[in-house]
């Protein structure tokens, strides 16, 4: 997007919208961030997981599901001696062992530390209990060569149940077998929900089209910021993308708390424009009475107003509520990912809203931009940095904290708790700001339903997202999504433009946020839309 250009039209306008200044900049600069770093997570590799089974001399035993490391293959190993080191954590040098199994604990150092640290001392497997749920370990920018020893990780529950066993334990590792049709279940919902998403944010980008004329700002509404997405905005995306990637791969370990911050205050803005018009209309009187002044030096750094109203409040207040719940359970199973994927929502229905396609010229431009973007993070930086960048950046880096910009949804498998089917917000971000232009287009050339470009692009879409995961599941590597999902949504719509005779209209239109042809009377002519 162009910057200088945002900025001009937002100062300019001398009207609060609905969220504060500091909060739009923020949730356009995370649409970038996240458009380039979580169409990675959606379609990372399912981590493989195991089964261990911790005995002790008396022949109790307890069976625990694990992940395996993303430098790990699957092994079968049995009875090994389980070694817990005086360093809990596994970071300084260990003793030498034969035959064992060691048990060490997250943080201090990287995974990668501790596999280097274990396989030095000769043991056969590293286990790592993590301070919550089991998260896939990562390798980071560090290490030079890939560890060779099995790496698990396990939750601090699965720890806490092998304590009870007793001191000296051996432990049995073998291959979890997949849970077929829990893992299609989990699958057919994720797609169900990414098309909703998909055709709901559409529909609710184009409220101005489908609300009575007149309804929005002389009836006491705020104004809305709008940006259109301008023709170098996808070279733009690869060149900010790129350096973004590089920048989160070498200092992850520094910065991923930084991302948890930028996301969790991305959720009061994001919330605050979805519910204050829902409390305004339900009660149109708090709009107008002021609930709360905060100081002007605090407005200016917040880049707010002064006065807010207790719609402003009520809206940003659950807003908040969110936040904290999410950076307080993020990583708990039963709830974390609840309070992320209501956040992840608000992120993808806002930026329908407030992010427009003006033409199919722009946006053929900026998801072949991000299509080749895609395909080159995935699959060519391995050869020049060893590993997959995106992949890694996504999978936290090695700091056992996961990138929050996905949805999640739990997999339906009850032997190993904390499992999850995840889909990035790129992956229905981008597609759906297509999916949107062609609604809009519907609208205001007046297509029926059925004969127009929305219904044939959430289509082609979901066609795109299920040959993502059958090609996912052929090929058992992290695929680029929109690999499948840019030719879905972009060949139907200019198959039908070319049959309808539309495609150089629909090319060079202008549904921009000054555009007038957003009129029903402009509908009437539809030439005078072409620039």
């Amino acid at each position: 997007f162009s910057a200088q250009s945002f900025v001009d039209k937002y100062t300019q306008t001398g009207r609060k919208g609905l969220m504060p200044r500091w909060g739009f900049t923020l949730l356009l600069a995370g649409f970038a961030l996240f458009s380039c770093v979580a169409v990675a997570e959606g379609r990372a590799k399912a981590p493989e997981t195991a089964v261990l089974t911790f005995e002790s001399k008396s022949g109790a035993n307890r069976k625990v599901g694990g992940l395996y490391a993303v430098w790990s293959e699957p092994v079968s190993v049995e009875d090994l001696e389980v070694v817990r080191p005086s360093d809990r954590f596994g970071c300084t040098k260990l003793p030498r062992c034969r035959r064992c199994a060691l048990l060490v604990q997250q943080g201090n150092c990287t995974f990668a530390q501790k596999a280097q640290r274990a396989q030095a001392a000769g043991a056969k497997l590293l286990i790592v209990a993590m301070r919550t749920s089991p998260v896939t370990m990562g390798l980071g920018a560090e290490p030079s060569r890939e560890p060779r020893i099995p790496a698990l990780g396990i939750s601090k529950g699965s720890e806490q149940k092998i304590l009870t066993l007793g001191e000296k334990l051996t432990v049995s590792c073998t291959k979890r077998e997949p849970n077929i049709i829990g893992d299609l279940v989990s699958e057919v919902f994720t797609g169900i929900l990414a098309v909703s998403l998909v055709a709901l944010g559409a529909w609710y980008g184009v409220e101005d089209l489908r609300a009575p004329s007149g309804a929005g700002s002389s009836e006491g509404g705020k104004a809305e910021e709008i940006v259109a997405v301008e023709e170098s905005s996808g070279l733009h995306f690869v060149l900010f993308g790129s350096l973004l990637l590089t920048v989160l791969y070498f200092f992850m370990k520094y910065l991923i708390w930084i991302l948890l911050l930028c996301f969790a205050a991305g959720a009061v803005s994001a919330t605050a424009v979805l519910l204050e018009p829902a409390f305004a209309s339900c009660m149109p009187n708090l709009r107008s009475k002021k609930a709360c002044v905060i100081p002007q030096s605090l407005a200016n750094v917040l880049g707010t107003e002064r006065e807010h109203s207790w719609t402003d409040v009520f809206s940003e207040s659950i807003g908040i509520v969110l936040a904290v719940c999410f950076l307080i359970w993020r990583n708990n199973d039963s709830v974390g990912w609840l309070f992320q994927d209501i956040i992840a929502i608000a992120f993808l229905l806002t930026l329908q809203r407030s992010v427009r396609l003006p033409n199919l010229k722009v946006g053929c431009m900026l998801l072949i931009c991000t299509f080749f973007f895609d395909i080159f993070w995935v699959f060519l930086s391995p050869y020049i940095f060893k590993k997959s960048v995106m992949i890694e950046v996504a999978t936290g880096g090695g700091t056992g904290q996961s990138v929050p910009m996905v949805l999640k949804i739990p997999a339906l498998q009850t032997d190993l708790p904390g499992q999850f089917k995840i889909l990035g917000l790129g992956d229905i971000a981008i597609p759906g700001l297509l999916v949107s232009l062609l609604l809009r287009h519907d609208i205001v050339r007046r297509h029926r339903r059925c004969r127009g470009y929305f219904l044939a692009g959430v289509i082609g879409y979901a066609i795109g997202l299920l040959a993502t995961f059958v090609s996912l599941y052929l090929m058992q590597h992290g695929q680029p999504a929109l690999l499948f999902l840019v030719p879905g949504t972009l060949i139907p719509t200019c198959l039908i433009a070319l049959r309808k005779g539309e495609l150089r209209e629909l090319w060079s239109a202008s549904y921009g946020p000054d555009a007038p042809g957003d009129s029903a009377a402009d509908a009437e002519n539809p030439r005078s839309k072409n620039v």
